[in-house]
């Protein structure tokens, strides 16, 4: 559980919705200033990252067939902040009339985290039921969060569409899991898909798919990943001068292609 003084630091963000006692953490590692800008920099950005995890051996990769972007053309990168739901048996209608209150967190997770954050959204792949809309991708945006990666289904995609807050999800649905998902950790470790996530882990997310990077692996990663770029520039400049096979296979061989 997070310490007193944590929680202290954060209360006036927070609304309620979860015990405290299921706040892990707090206070979690964050890149370096400039780090992110340098991944935003990428052409293809997971494409290019995702490469490098396979040659460094480290983090994990979800396609976007099974976390896909609500809307085109949008790309994040940013230190996760966590939350891990589980499914709640009953009927909702007889929750809603004893007056129950919803069990969903996402205003508390967006509450423990910082500008640029991402959350991370662990709903075990149950895309049936949304944790996440309009009025919780506002919220969002209030607090400088940078966007949302959802193993489970998001609503109102329209709006999410209009006011242009990044969201990848499993599954897109009209359904409420207010009563049908209940919040039972914030910034544990998660999974979305196959992928293992920790608060403080960097995500990086495009049209492709989404990746996690281990945070103690992140400046090797971007590193590696702008010596890839430069080396794949070279090829295509040496394409549209019409060069020869031999010198396109002298910048970068045909099997790293």
């Amino acid at each position: 559980m997070a310490t007193e003084s944590e929680l202290a630091e954060v209360r006036p963000r927070l609304l309620g919705m979860i015990a405290e006692d299921r706040i892990t953490t707090v206070r979690i590692g964050r890149p370096a200033p400039g780090v992110t800008g340098r991944f935003h920099a990428l052409t293809d950005l997971c494409s290019t990252v995702s490469d490098v995890l396979d040659e460094l051996g480290v983090g994990a990769v979800v396609p976007a067939h099974d976390l896909a972007p609500i809307a085109a053309g949008q790309r994040i990168c940013g230190p996760a902040i966590t939350l891990r739901y589980v499914p709640v048996g009953g009927n909702p209608g007889a929750l809603y009339a004893r007056g129950a209150k919803p069990l969903l967190a996402d205003r508390e997770l967006y509450g423990v985290g910082e500008a640029g954050d991402i959350g991370v959204f662990d709903c075990g792949g149950i895309a049936d039921w949304s944790v996440l809309g309009g009025l919780s991708a506002s919220w969002a945006q209030r607090l400088g969060i940078a966007g949302c990666v959802v193993d489970g289904g998001v609503r109102d995609v329209d709006s999410l569409r209009a006011m242009g807050f990044p969201v990848w999800s499993r599954g897109r649905t009209p359904i409420t899991g207010r009563q049908r998902m209940e919040a039972v950790e914030i910034n544990g470790t998660v999974r979305i898909g196959r992928a293992r996530v920790r608060p403080g882990d960097l995500v990086v997310a495009d049209g492709t798919g989404v990746c996690v990077i281990p945070a103690e692996d992140v400046d090797a990663v971007i590193d590696r990943c702008e010596e890839s770029e430069r080396a794949e520039s070279r090829v295509l400049s040496l394409i549209a001068e019409g060069a020869s096979a031999r010198d396109v296979t002298a910048a970068l061989p045909a099997n790293q292609w």
